[in-house]
């Protein structure tokens, strides 16, 4: 079933067919029913009721979290913008201990990767280590 759909069968159910907030509150109950596929339907509601001026912080109410929490899961380019800046730590870190780099810590380039200095001290204490038992 469309989203469209599954939102005009919220608003039926809403108490309020006219109030964004109501229609909502019908899309979170019904989205709790269907499970999975109801992540459109609340997109989609939340969207229609920001687009007829509904707060943030109303938004979250009718979810029962804070006012940061729904603008940061219904935003796509906040959490674009979040996953892009977390890849591009983690493509920068260490490839063995996920150290993030910074003005203190040296790393060696790869063509796969990268590691850290204090990974390639263990690495080589293990090699050398190695080397003494054969």
């Amino acid at each position: 079933m469309e989203p469209s759909d599954l939102l005009d069968r919220a608003r039926a159910h809403a108490k309020d067919p006219a109030d964004p907030l109501e229609t909502l509150t019908a899309a979170i109950a019904l989205g709790a029913e269907l499970g999975s596929g109801a992540d459109a339907l609340l997109d989609l509601a939340v969207r229609q009721a920001r687009d007829a001026g509904v707060s943030w912080t109303a938004i979250g109410e009718r979810f029962g979290f804070s006012r940061r929490s729904p603008r940061r899961r219904f935003t796509p380019a906040f959490a674009h913008r979040h996953l892009a800046n977390r890849r591009r730590r983690l493509d920068a870190s260490c490839s063995f201990c996920r150290r993030p780099p910074g003005p203190r810590v040296r790393m060696v380039h790869g063509e796969a990767g990268r590691i850290c200095e204090k990974c390639v001290a263990l690495a080589t204490d293990i090699v050398a280590g190695l080397a003494r038992r054969t």
